[in-house]
């Protein structure tokens, strides 16, 4: 790494320059005047934070209160707007501070005054919610932390001489993939922009090691894969590793390549996470800056929805829901030096990798995990904010399940087997920040009990919420709506009011259980890949769409009763109108869900991208016959809309010729398959033309342009108001129950299936023991039974 090391003294020098390029840089005092000064300033937050809490737990009556948390609310709003002071550090942490106390009184209050006992059943529910809402504002507050200033990261180049440019390993890790999956990558890896003697790439076939070869049922496709991959690799003149057993899963796979290969870089991509041509010219640089650097994380960006954006029909429409975490917290913890891992799209350091035992195996969730000892080592990490990477998300709600499990476990087994709030070496910020990821993946507990409350005091007359209507106005409301101001100043853009909420509705009821799992043994869940390129023939309810479908229904039927209720107990009026609103809320959301479990066809096996690129259409002779620009993309067809110059046949063939941003011209053969006329001219639906011939050039059009990626995360940055979001989730959930209605059948079938298998199971197990117990004599069963 010397040729690091030897351009380190002049990008430290540019570094300086920016208070916020290395917020993880050494902060240890050099004289006793400074030691003095920081601890004044130690000590001098302290106190104001202890006036904080003492201000924020002074006594106030209801009418107080109410002008104290509606004119905090009014002022946060206005500073929401401004969007001039924005990213002023000092708006910002004013408009934090408000909010923070907002909810801090609500929290208080909700302490002190509303957890009255009234019965042991009342008391155990009542204390459940409690805890759910302080897991929730917990995360809440932490967020304010951690997103106090997000960073916004200059571009690093490359040093112009090439001789000091680092080695690079290239590593894709495969188990199970589709080999046609990992050959998009491996060819868009092969034409990465690097010095082809300074770059080296390996596919990481853990799907064929000799322990799955020699496996009596796997090891006829364990050798075909074998057969496949080597084949790209020879063609596409990388490497091939393949170790001998299947041990600590990605982890041990990765680790297993670092002994075979020494680059001083190792770029990490996800079998499926196709790289642009230009990732190592915007990331290796920032390596020249800080010879403690270990981590350049880029962000995950996928080419089709997931499958809630796909069956609720919101992509393009709203922002994904990736976004928040790569264009809002990723960024934001950058700041605090808190970037982690997150197993694809990074680039690390091999020495910093070597001196903590390579990819750490503990838990599921090895990325995260390994960014927490080299962080508890001194190491820094740094974030560049530019889509690099296009990757699949999971085609089905059940695949998506099985990835948002995974993340969860692994960072469950993280809160029990290595916790950062207590690692040694971790900055006191980056305890924070790590901290706010283990807490947020208890959500699951949380969705489940705001969506049973309201019921269970409706339905049971359970006293889980003691409150007047008054009180619900001064206390419930400031803080729920500065909630909502509050996420839309810090991630506005990249989320939008309720979306996280159907988000994480719709995964909580799933989660609890492996949450529950992983609290009873943290070494108990193993590594399971999410399957990816799935194709789905027929649109189809999905089998886990019964507890919602029973929720809702339990829900509904609480709106009578609390009619009933109304009417003939006057004195729980307050609390009636409390939980109806609640209710109201959650038919809302689960409304909504349950089109998320109508699982729409999918029937392409490229899924199309957006597209913008400048085009024309030759014929056979070279006459340019229209010009315009792409709509859409993928291996297997275009679609652009065009002007046309001269006459373009159905079924006839033609070449495109299609512009990168950076001026390369990719000319390809295609097939109008349709055309049709639209605002901008003519929309021109194409096939492509002997895809093995033009393979590599296919990949470079498809993938290799990462400002395509950049121009689809800004096409759209402005938020609707809340009744426009309102709207889009009635029509979204509109349509997932008049499909799911023609799917009850199927979901009946299901579960009759289920019901039906375990009373043969149980039949069965009866009928075995009655015969075993028949079978003793009578005289021998009255011994055993006297014994």
């Amino acid at each position: 790494m010397s040729t690091l090391n030897s351009q380190h003294s002049q990008h430290t020098q540019d570094s300086k320059r920016s208070p916020h390029k290395q917020p993880g840089g050494d902060s240890k005092p050099t004289t006793w005047l400074q030691y003095f000064a920081m601890k004044g300033l130690l000590f001098g937050s302290l106190v104001v934070f202890l006036f904080y809490l003492y201000f924020a737990a002074i006594d106030l009556t209801d009418i107080q209160q109410g002008v104290l948390a509606w004119l905090l609310l009014a002022i946060i709003f206005v500073l929401s707007r401004v969007h001039s002071v924005n990213r002023h550090l000092m708006v910002r942490i004013a408009f934090l501070l408000i909010a923070a106390f907002i909810t801090l009184r609500y929290l208080i209050w909700r302490a002190t005054s509303t957890l009255v006992y009234t019965g042991p059943v009342d008391f155990f529910f009542m204390s459940l919610l409690y805890v759910a809402e302080l897991e929730v504002a917990l995360v809440y507050i932490i967020n304010m932390f951690t997103n106090v200033y997000p960073l916004e990261r200059p571009e690093v180049k490359l040093p112009d001489d090439q001789a000091t440019w680092p080695t690079v390993d290239v590593f894709l890790p495969t188990y199970t993939e589709d080999p046609d999956l990992v050959r998009i990558t491996a060819t868009a890896a092969a034409q990465i922009d690097y010095p082809k003697d300074k770059i080296n790439i390996y596919i990481l076939d853990d799907g064929s090691t000799e322990q799955r070869c020699q496996h009596p049922q796997l090891g006829p496709g364990a050798h075909h894969r074998r057969r496949k991959l080597k084949a790209v690799a020879e063609r596409l003149g990388i490497g091939y590793i393949a170790r001998k057993e299947n041990t600590h899963a990605k982890a041990g796979n990765i680790n297993y390549a670092l002994s075979q290969t020494q680059g001083d870089i190792v770029l990490v991509l996800d079998c499926d996470h196709v790289p642009a041509h230009d990732i190592l010219q915007h990331t290796v640089g920032w390596f020249f800056t800080d010879p403690k650097l270990c981590l350049v994380q880029t962000p995950h960006f996928f080419i089709n929805p997931d499958p809630l954006e796909k069956n609720l029909g919101s992509f393009h429409k709203a922002p994904s829901e990736n976004e928040m975490f790569y264009r809002g917290i990723q960024p934001a913890i950058d700041f605090w030096d808190a970037t982690f891992f997150c197993g694809s799209a990074a680039l690390l350091r091999r020495s910093a990798l070597d001196e903590v035992g390579g990819i750490v195996g503990e838990t599921i969730t090895e990325d995260c995990e390994t960014s927490i000892n080299l962080h508890a080592l001194g190491y820094h990490s740094v974030y560049v904010s530019r889509p690099m990477v296009c990757g699949l998300s999971p085609e089905t709600f059940e695949d998506f399940l099985l990835q948002r499990t995974r993340w969860c476990q692994g960072m469950v087994q993280m809160f029990f087997l290595n916790n950062a709030t207590f690692k040694a070496g971790l900055s006191l910020s980056q305890r924070i920040c790590y901290t706010s990821f283990y807490m947020y993946w208890f959500f699951g507990f949380a969705r489940f009990m705001f969506f049973v409350a309201p019921s269970l005091y409706l339905l049971f007359g359970i006293q889980i919420y003691h409150a007047s209507l008054q009180e619900a106005l001064v206390y419930v409301l400031p803080h729920i709506f500065g909630s909502l101001v509050t996420m839309r100043y810090l991630f506005g853009k990249y989320r939008w009011p309720l979306f996280s909420e159907l988000y994480e509705s719709v995964q909580g009821l799933f989660l609890l259980p492996a949450v529950i799992g992983v609290v009873e043994n943290p070494r108990a869940p193993t590594f399971k890949v999410t399957p990816k390129g799935k194709t789905l023939d027929n649109d189809y309810l999905s089998p886990l769409a019964g507890p919602f479908y029973l929720m809702f229904a339990i829900m509904l039927l609480s709106i009578p009763t609390a009619i009933y209720e109304w009417v003939t107990n006057p004195y729980a009026q307050d609390g009636i109108i409390i939980c109806l609103v609640w209710l109201t809320i959650n038919l809302v959301l689960t409304f909504s869900a349950l089109g998320v479990f109508w699982e729409r066809q999918q029937v392409r096996t490229y899924p199309r991208a957006w597209a913008n690129n400048v085009t024309g259409v030759l014929d056979k002779h070279g006459n340019e016959l229209a010009t315009g620009r792409l709509h859409d993309l993928s291996m297997s067809g275009v679609g652009m809309v065009a002007v046309m110059r001269g006459q373009l046949e159905v079924g006839e063939e033609y070449i495109i010729k299609a512009y990168s941003s950076a001026g390369r011209m990719h000319r390809l053969r295609v097939r109008l398959k349709f055309q049709k006329p639209v605002k901008e001219g003519v929309y021109c639906g194409m096939a492509f033309i002997n895809m093995e011939e033009h393979y590599d050039e296919l990949v470079s059009l498809v993938y290799g342009d990462s400002q395509r990626w950049v121009d689809f995360w800004n096409r759209q940055t402005a938020q609707p108001s809340l009744f426009d979001i309102a709207q889009l989730f009635l029509k979204m959930g509109l349509y997932g129950v008049s499909h799911s209605v023609t799917g009850m059948a199927s979901l009946i079938r299901y579960y009759g299936t289920l019901l039906s298998a375990l009373w043969r199971h149980l039949s069965e197990r009866m009928g075995q023991y009655y015969i075993a117990v028949k079978s003793v004599p009578q005289r021998e069963r009255r011994k055993r039974r006297d014994t």
